[in-house]
C-alpha cells in the first residue's frame, strides 16, 4: 500500500496518516495484518462521516452492498481539524499517489 510505503515521509513532515473505509472492523483487521499497516483506519458503516464531508459515490442507494462507498481520494487536515483541501479521483478503481498527497500537504500545511 503506497501510504504506508511512505509513512516514514508523512511522520518526518509532521503529518499522521488515518484511513476511513466503510468495511466492517474484522475485514480491516485482515487488510492491516496482511498488508503490514501502521497507521488507523477507522470503519464507517452507516457511511455517516462520508455523507457529513461529501464524498458519499451516489452510484449506490441504501440497501445495496456497496452502499457507504466514497469517492475514492484524501483529504488534508489541519491541527485545528480545519479540511484545508479535498482530493478526489474517478472512476472507483484509481487512487490519489501517495506521492502527491505528501507534496499537497506539505504544500497547504504550514
Amino acid at each position: 500500500m503506497q501510504l504506508q510505503a511512505l509513512k516514514t515521509d508523512f511522520d518526518r513532515a509532521g503529518f499522521t496518516l488515518v484511513a476511513l473505509t466503510y468495511d466492517a472492523p474484522d475485514l480491516q483487521a485482515a487488510f492491516i495484518e496482511a498488508e503490514s499497516i501502521e497507521f488507523p483506519i477507522l470503519s464507517d458503516r452507516a457511511a455517516a462521516s462520508v455523507q457529513a464531508l461529501g464524498i458519499l459515490n451516489e452510484a449506490h442507494q441504501p440497501g445495496d452492498d456497496h452502499y457507504g462507498i466514497p469517492h475514492p481520494g484524501i483529504l488534508i487536515v489541519d491541527r485545528q481539524l480545519r479540511i484545508r483541501s479535498k482530493l478526489f479521483v474517478a472512476p472507483y478503481e484509481q487512487r490519489v499517489e501517495g506521492e502527491t498527497v505528501l507534496a499537497l500537504a506539505k504544500a497547504l500545511v504550514p
